[in-house]
C-alpha cells in the first residue's frame, strides 16, 4: 500500500487529537477512495 502524506492546520490537528477513538487514516483513505470512485463514474458519464 502506498503512503501519502497531507498537510493540515495546526487548530484542525488539535481537534482530531480531541477524538483519539477515530482511526483518522481510515476515514481519510474512505473520503479518497470514494472521491476517485466518484471521478470515474463522472467519467464515463461523460461529465467531466
Amino acid at each position: 500500500m502506498a503512503t501519502v502524506t497531507l498537510s493540515i492546520p495546526d487548530a484542525v490537528k488539535k481537534e482530531m487529537d480531541r477524538l483519539p477513538e477515530i482511526k483518522w487514516s481510515e476515514v481519510f483513505r474512505n473520503m479518497i477512495i470514494n472521491k476517485v470512485e466518484l471521478f470515474k463514474a463522472l467519467q464515463r458519464k461523460g461529465d467531466i
